[in-house]
């Protein structure tokens, strides 16, 4: 990661985006943490996504990247289980799905591994693609019995500033995923000032 921050490597494969950025959030409690980011920057339909979200008291849990599916449906680039919830993780950086029915699979991998209790699928992507991947699959049939969430890596950026730190190793972290975002061309518009007046970013996209 560092790097790819200093422009030591021209690699930009999601892998590396993947094992780079939740590989420092899983060192910092899921609270502080993940929790902060998700909690507060998922967007869905499902308003199920925010209650599972908002009910996690648990601090401790496993972060496994790319776990196979044992009956050939392929990968998931990360998943984890916390208290009554498993969550998949799917990763883009520029690109959208391989196919058509990626998350199609991907929803029936949390099945094949979680029987009980609910499961969420979140796809974390561009702001150019994100919205649009997610309004193409959320209405099908296999997202009934697993919820279907999106975050960008703009509004993933953004929400690294209500990670919850309590040791100055955890800012260092925090703040070099801060700048690895950056320089992956992250950057979001968050609103302006005029005149005394706020337009943030969720007003300005209504007006537009």
């Amino acid at each position: 990661m560092i790097a790819e921050i200093y422009h030591k490597t021209s690699s930009r494969l999601e892998d590396e985006l993947t094992g780079d950025f939740f590989g420092i959030m899983r060192y910092i409690p899921f609270q502080n943490g993940l929790k902060q980011l998700l909690e507060k920057r998922v967007k869905s339909k499902d308003e199920l996504v925010f209650c599972m979200l908002a009910k996690i008291k648990e601090n401790k849990f496993d972060f496994e990247f790319w776990k196979r599916s044992e009956t050939g449906l392929g990968e998931i680039d990360g998943y984890l289980e916390i208290e009554n919830l498993a969550i998949g993780i799917e990763v883009k950086y520029l690109s959208g799905l391989s196919g058509e029915d990626q998350l199609e699979r991907e929803a029936g991998m949390l099945k094949e591994w979680c029987r009980g209790g609910e499961r969420l699928l979140l796809l974390v992507a561009d702001e150019s693609v994100a919205q649009d991947i997610y309004l193409d699959n959320y209405t099908k049939k296999c997202f009934q019995k697993v919820h279907l969430g999106y975050i960008t890596w703009q509004d993933m950026l953004l929400g690294l500033d209500d990670v919850i730190t309590t040791t100055r190793y955890e800012e260092i972290m925090i703040e070099d995923l801060k700048e690895l975002l950056r320089e992956k061309g992250f950057v979001a518009f968050d609103g302006f000032t005029c005149k005394g007046l706020k337009i943030n970013r969720g007003k300005y996209y209504e007006f537009g």
